[in-house]
């Protein structure tokens, strides 16, 4: 009897520790709408840039949190992607997290309003394909993260502005300018979005063993609607340091058609 009990409760065991990695799932369509930009400045100085939209990388939205070991795999792949020019990444971390202080509801609304909610790691190209886990379904994580990146936005020739001017009070001054056919974005609607990010930011008590956590999205401020516009914001605290980064994204959101009208 005793040894039936002592297999029974290594079985059980052995259950636990076959899931305690999560598993990629197959990539998904969001139908969230498509999400680019990534043109930025540090939030204590002045600039101005103009680019072209086919020249932007793509966008790499990571859901992840401080205790989560299997998004170390993910982010590592994410960060050699990002040195080879390949994607920009931003990290969002779980919000009201007992382990990880760097989520907010401002962005947590953001990923679920967008995405869905789910269990980190989950990371999100250019708005519109979503992988799970961190087991690859190909040969590796950086495969199939290639295959999701090369789903371009066909964004064209145009150009995108961002003037960003630092003022006292912990204030600045954004200003934006997009060229983009709209064509082919008919049947959504854009928004112009400022994401604060975070460079880098110190925690050693993560049980995910990184300590320095970087790219971190902070807050996210709605700035207008049109393709040219100027707003000025409240600048957020950084965590820790002197390091706080102004990013301009644009996003859209599938057009809502009232069937009653």
């Amino acid at each position: 009897m005793r040894r039936v009990i002592v297999v029974c409760c290594l079985l059980v065991m052995i259950s636990f520790t076959g899931t305690s990695g999560v598993a990629a799932k197959e990539p998904v369509e969001t139908d969230a709408g498509p999400l680019f930009g990534g043109q930025w400045a540090w939030a204590n100085n002045t600039s101005s840039q103009t680019i072209t939209l086919n020249s932007l990388p793509s966008v790499a939205e990571d859901y992840t949190a401080t205790w989560c070991s299997n998004c170390v795999k993910v982010e590592h792949v994410l960060e050699d992607l990002e040195d080879d020019g390949s994607i920009q990444k931003y990290h969002f971390h779980r919000a009201n997290d007992h382990e990880d202080p760097f989520g907010s509801n401002n962005t947590e609304q953001h990923f679920n309003s967008r995405y869905g909610s789910g269990a980190p790691p989950i990371v999100v190209f250019n708005g519109t394909q979503k992988q799970v886990g961190s087991t690859p379904n190909g040969d590796s994580l950086e495969d199939d993260y290639r295959v999701l990146i090369n789903q371009s936005l066909n964004l064209g020739n145009g150009n995108t502005t961002m003037s960003w001017t630092s003022q006292e009070a912990g204030e600045g001054v954004i200003s934006w300018a997009i060229d983009l056919d709209m064509v082919q974005f008919k049947d959504y609607d854009m928004s112009v979005n400022v994401w604060f990010v975070e460079a880098s930011a110190e925690f050693q008590d993560g049980s995910n063993g990184e300590e320095i956590y970087p790219n971190i999205v902070t807050e996210i401020v709605e700035v207008g609607t049109s393709s040219t516009g100027t707003a000025t914001i409240t600048i957020p605290d950084s965590y820790d340091g002197d390091d706080m980064q102004v990013h301009l994204m644009y996003h859209f959101t599938p057009v809502v058609i009232d069937e009653d009208t």
